[in-house]
């Protein structure tokens, strides 16, 4: 009994791995989705962008020869701290005026404020000059990045055999235990940042959020492959050691990160998931096509000539309805926006082929677009 059950569950596994197999081999369909914003923010449509205050900024250098770490500072100015608040804050501009659901306007009297008290005060009493803005998006950083200069130690067992060169040799066949040094470089760091949207009128804190992000990346350092170079040229073990991983990581293609660069990376991935929040946004999805009766359909749809292939598909479905031709005619109508036919076909798919993955894929995506297509439609139509 348990080997049947064993032999079911291998069975159903090996239909499962075919079924993901067919679906990622398939050809894409490549379709603009548009997500409703998660916080209610429809009557807002021009933002400005304040300042992104700096919170606090730690930046450390770690260096290790003979075994002893040392710790120095990295001195920063005023000068470099605006920098990385003004790097920030065009980041965030960047996200806003790719969305079409806000207006921002470019205005210098809210960068100017120090930090998130002064634009209170100035919101609460209606000093602002700046006209036609409706909320203030501003921020507060913190940020800890540390680099690393180092040496790692290791023992290595390495082989060295010679075969016998005549019949009277016994060859050589060694193992010498060999301590070696590999040079690493390294940088890590952390950035939290706190992103806040304020209405002007009335006064209220629309949204708020906190998130933090870490970055590490290394080179140098033990592996296998320096590994195996090394175990080539066992002849001068110690010097070749030396020099093959200096110049590994001085000339390596892999460059460490700028300060700059590290913090741009970590302040978009936070940015983006508040735009996301606040605003409509668009992006660009790839779903399969199915092998259908109809070979022109394939490359109608990865052209995105939809409605040629609707014509196409509604001819050879009402005279055999394939639901593979039927899966095809549905993404046609998703690609265009008519949720309700798509779905309708979807499901007609799918009743004809139950056990296929691609077909249930498309039905609950179209339900789970359905669902959000009102909210969708209320945001975009207070524009």
């Amino acid at each position: 009994m348990k080997f049947l059950n064993y032999h079911a569950y291998s069975f159903l596994l090996f239909m499962f791995l075919i079924s993901v197999l067919l679906v990622s081999g398939c050809a894409k369909a490549t379709l603009n989705v548009l997500s409703p914003a998660e916080i209610n923010t429809s009557k807002i449509k021009t933002v400005a962008v304040g300042n992104f205050e700096i919170g606090s900024i730690i930046l450390k250098y770690k260096t290790e020869r003979n075994g002893l770490w040392q710790t120095h500072p990295v001195l920063h100015t005023e000068d470099q701290q605006k920098s990385i608040s003004r790097s920030v804050r065009a980041r965030v501009i960047n996200l806003l005026t790719a969305t079409p659901y806000f207006k921002v306007i470019f205005s210098d009297e809210f960068e100017k404020l120090e930090n998130d008290a002064a634009l209170q005060r100035l919101v609460s009493v209606r000093g602002y000059k700046t006209k036609n803005v409706d909320a203030v998006i501003n921020g507060k950083l913190w940020l800890e990045i540390e680099r690393t200069d180092g040496v790692d130690l290791s023992k290595e067992s390495l082989e060295y055999f010679r075969p016998p060169r005549s019949r009277n040799s016994i060859g050589l066949n060694l193992t010498v235990d060999q301590v070696v040094w590999w040079p690493y470089k390294s940088t890590s760091g952390t950035l939290g940042l706190e992103m806040k949207m304020t209405r002007l009128l009335p006064t209220e804190v629309v949204a708020t959020t906190f998130e933090t992000r870490t970055y590490s990346q290394r080179i140098g350092g033990r592996s296998e492959e320096s590994f195996r170079q090394i175990s080539k040229n066992f002849t001068s073990v110690l010097s070749s050691t030396k020099k093959s991983k200096a110049n590994s990581i001085e000339s390596s293609e892999d460059v460490l990160p700028s300060f700059e660069q590290m913090i741009a990376d970590m302040a978009l991935s936070i940015a983006s998931g508040f735009v996301r929040r606040v605003a409509v946004t668009e992006k660009v999805v790839s779903y399969p096509i199915a092998e259908g009766s109809l070979p022109n359909s394939k490359i109608l749809i990865e052209a995105g000539a939809y409605d040629l292939a609707i014509d196409k598909l509604q001819q050879v479905t009402a005279e055999n309805p394939d639901p593979n031709d039927l899966y095809n005619l549905g993404l046609c109508f998703e690609a265009i926006g008519d949720y309700g036919l798509a779905q309708t076909t979807y499901r007609e798919a799918w009743q004809s082929d139950p056990e296929n993955l691609l077909f249930a894929q498309g039905l609950g995506r179209i339900e789970r677009l359905r669902r959000e297509h009102p909210q969708l439609q209320r945001q975009i139509g207070s524009r």
